[in-house]
C-alpha cells in the first residue's frame, strides 16, 4: 500500500523539478494510481513527445525510457531502476539484425518498439502492437518487408493482412510462457467467457482468442463488450485497470507453465521508493549518444506521423 507521506513527497518533487510520471499498464497498481499518464507503448511515446515537463520519470522498462529520450533530447529522462530489461530488446542485438537486413534485396525493416536504440537506428520504421497493421499497410509494395523483434506479433499480422513478410526469430519470454493447459481448463470451466490475448502470445494460444490486441485494445474491448467474463492472456499488471474500468465484470488471468501468475519481473522493479530517489537525485538518467539518437529518431517520427 502506498503511504500518504510517499505520495506527498512525490508531489513535492514533481513540482520542484517540473516532472511528469509516465507508466505502463504492467507496473504495480500503486504506481499506476499515481502516474500522470498511464498507457501502452504507443500512447506513452506520443505523450513523451508532447509533454512540456522538464523531467520525465518513466516507470516501465528501459527501451520505453530510451524512446522518451530519443524524442526529447533536451529533457531529463529518469527511471526508478535502469536494470529493467526486456527480453525482446535484450535478445535482438543490432549487429545481428543489420546482417539479417543486409541479406535481402530492397529491404524495409519494421521494428517493434520493444527494441534497443541501436536497433531503432537501423530500422526504417517503428511499430507497436496498437499500430502494426496500419504501419505495414503503408509500406510500398516493391519493398522486401522485414519484421523484428517479436516473431508472434509478426506472424499474427502477416497472416491477418495476407502479406509477404520475413519475420525475425525472437519473442517476449513472459507471453511465450503462458500455459495452454491452464487456458483450456479455464475455457472448459467458463463457457460464457471470452478470451482476450496480446499478439505477443504464441500461435497455439492466439487460436483460442475471441479478441487479439494491445493492452489498450484489450482494456477497451472488455469495457465495451457485452460479455461479463473474460479470460486474459497478457501480463498480470493489466488486471488493475481491467477491474477499475469494469468493476462488475470478472477477469480470469491465465497462469504461466509453472502454474504461477504470469508477471514481468522487470516491470515490477519499479517502486515508489525508487521513484522518490530518482526525483531527489535526478538519477539514474537515460543517456543516448547524439548520433545514435538522431538515427533512431527518424523511424520513430515516421511511426508517429503514420499513427496520426
Amino acid at each position: 500500500m502506498t503511504n500518504s507521506s510517499n505520495i506527498l513527497r512525490l508531489k513535492e518533487l514533481k513540482e520542484k523539478n517540473n516532472a511528469i510520471i509516465l507508466a505502463h499498464y504492467y507496473v504495480e497498481p500503486e504506481i499506476q494510481e499515481i502516474a500522470d499518464f498511464l498507457g501502452d507503448s504507443l500512447a506513452l511515446a506520443q505523450q513523451a513527445k508532447e509533454t512540456d515537463a522538464d523531467v520525465i520519470l518513466f516507470c516501465g522498462v528501459k527501451f520505453m525510457a530510451e524512446t522518451a529520450k530519443i524524442l526529447n533530447p533536451q529533457k531529463i529522462v529518469l527511471m526508478p531502476d535502469v536494470s529493467t530489461g526486456c527480453s525482446l530488446a535484450d535478445l535482438s542485438p543490432a549487429s545481428d539484425l543489420k546482417e539479417w537486413k543486409n541479406s535481402f534485396e530492397n529491404p524495409f525493416l519494421v521494428s517493434y518498439i520493444n527494441c534497443s536504440a541501436e536497433v531503432k537506428a537501423i530500422s526504417d520504421v517503428i511499430c507497436t502492437s496498437s499500430n502494426a497493421e496500419k504501419i505495414l499497410k503503408s509500406i510500398p509494395k516493391d519493398k522486401t518487408i522485414l519484421f523484428a523483434t517479436d516473431r508472434y506479433l509478426g506472424s499474427y499480422i502477416k497472416e491477418k493482412l495476407g502479406i509477404e513478410m520475413k519475420v525475425w526469430k525472437d519473442y517476449c519470454v513472459v507471453h511465450q510462457n503462458f500455459s495452454e493447459e491452464h487456458l483450456l481448463k479455464l475455457i472448459e470451466n467458463n463457457a460464457d467467457a471470452e478470451v482476450v490475448a496480446h499478439p505477443e502470445c504464441s500461435d497455439n494460444l492466439l487460436k483460442y482468442a475471441d479478441f487479439v490486441g494491445s493492452t489498450t485494445g484489450i482494456i477497451n474491448y472488455t469495457k465495451e463488450n457485452s460479455s461479463n467474463k473474460f479470460i486474459v492472456l497478457t501480463e498480470l499488471g493489466i488486471l488493475h485497470q481491467l477491474q477499475k474500468l469494469s468493476p462488475h465484470k470478472e477477469f480470469l488471468m491465465v497462469n504461466n507453465i509453472e502454474g504461477e501468475c504470469n508477471i514481468c519481473k522487470d516491470m515490477k522493479k519499479n517502486t515508489i521508493e525508487g521513484m522518490i530517489l530518482a526525483l531527489e537525485n535526478l538519477s539514474p538518467q537515460i543517456i543516448i549518444d547524439e548520433d545514435l539518437r538522431k538515427k533512431a529518431l527518424i523511424p520513430l517520427e515516421l511511426m508517429l506521423k503514420l499513427s496520426e
